[in-house]
């Protein structure tokens, strides 16, 4: 009798180990037939069977499972997994540890490439959606299981970069242009990109290497050189920054930005009237153009600010020179008037232009809207 009972027990314990192997085999032939859903139902129980659960054909085929979630255009099936791409590269590299893995080893390297070109996609996609955080991290992704198969992968490294500037993350997309940089990579995107990044970071030391060894190497570049007239403007350097302006002028007449740029420059070195023409210039060829329409009008009040205070220092003898004056301030005040509108139209946000609305109105006697711009400024 005790006999019997152990032929039983055996003979259950081969069918149960049996039925796992018959699990996976069913899970396979459900993905030969495009049914994911039944394939997935049926290799999960596998990965925490004692004899299944460490065997590399087990992973190799939740990965294929996964992988062809990832690739599915039928909703049923996309709604299988929020991340397939990442279980399938998860379950390959749990197979690749696992007894039997010289087997699935090549095709494993293979879907690699797809769940790379998939991660990639999809960073595409959000990128186009401009969630530029969430494609950053797809591209980080893609170049990481590139990597993984030894393979550097400089277009998902750099686009990496690229969306986590876009997302404002810094410091994240410095160390994914230097990766690419490091690889031995020089092409002036790359230049430009370390320099713009570098430089909103606040290392202008930085940055301006890197224009430099950039402009040696490609010295017409003219993206470098704006990059590099960018860190003159922060570093105050205005009298390099027109010299580089001036050439990019020449270089591109249909630019608005070397404009705008030639505007703060002269701005800041005081002419009026070469700050006036490059801003116009700018608005004329981007009517839109905010920062350019709100510095215009920010230059006209400063103006009126600066004619003012030359009219309160005559002698009170000379009263004619003094009304003149004022009513110079005054036509400067109306010409601000309008860029200044146009950007509170622009951006309805901005609390400097508000700001400067509400002084020039209160000037101008406009209650109205003086308390308009009042109230505006109180809600922000």
């Amino acid at each position: 009798m005790k006999r019997f009972l152990l032929t039983i027990f055996i003979a259950c314990s081969v069918s149960i180990a049996w039925s796992q192997t018959a699990k996976r085999t069913t899970a396979y032939n459900f993905l030969r037939n495009g049914k994911l859903d039944k394939a997935l139902e049926n290799i999960e129980p596998c990965l925490t069977h004692p004899k299944t659960m460490n065997e590399a054909k087990t992973w190799f085929y939740r990965g294929n499972i996964y992988l062809q979630i990832g690739l599915s255009e039928k909703p049923e099936y996309k709604a299988l997994s929020d991340n397939p791409f990442q279980i399938a590269y998860e379950s390959y590299q749990k197979a690749l540890t696992l007894e039997g893995a010289n087997e699935f080893k090549l095709d494993i390297i293979q879907n690699m490439n797809v769940i790379a070109e998939g991660f990639y996609v999809k960073g595409v996609e959000r990128f186009n959606g401009q969630d530029y955080s969430s494609a950053a991290n797809l591209f980080i992704e893609a170049a990481k299981v590139k990597e993984e198969i030894g393979v550097f992968d400089t277009a998902a490294v750099y686009n990496a970069g690229l969306c986590a500037e876009l997302s404002n993350d810094n410091k994240l997309a410095l160390t994914q242009y230097r990766k690419v940089y490091e690889a031995g990579l020089r092409k002036p995107n790359i230049y430009t990109s370390l320099i713009n990044v570098s430089l909103k970071s606040g290392d202008t030391t930085t940055a301006m290497n890197y224009a430099t060894e950039g402009l040696q190497l490609f010295p017409e570049d003219f993206s470098i050189l704006i990059a590099e007239t960018n860190i003159f403007l922060a570093k105050n350097m205005t009298e390099q920054a027109l010299k580089n302006l001036e050439i990019a002028k020449s270089l591109d007449q249909t630019n608005p930005s070397i404009f705008f740029a030639v505007g703060v420059s002269y701005d800041r070195l005081g002419n009026f009237q070469k700050a006036e023409e490059a801003y116009l210039k700018a608005i004329e060829l981007k009517p839109d153009y905010f920062d350019a329409i709100y510095n215009l009008g920010a230059l006209y009040v400063n103006k009126a600010a600066t004619t003012l205070d030359e009219a309160n220092l005559l002698p009170l003898e000379k009263e004619k020179e003094y009304n003149e004056m004022k009513n110079l301030a005054e036509s400067h005040l109306d010409k601000a008037i309008p860029f200044l509108e146009k950007a509170h139209q622009l951006d309805p946000k901005d609390r400097n232009t508000i700001a400067s609305l509400k002084e020039i109105y209160a000037r101008k006697g406009n209650v109205e809207k003086a308390k308009e711009m009042d109230e505006k400024l109180k809600m922000q």
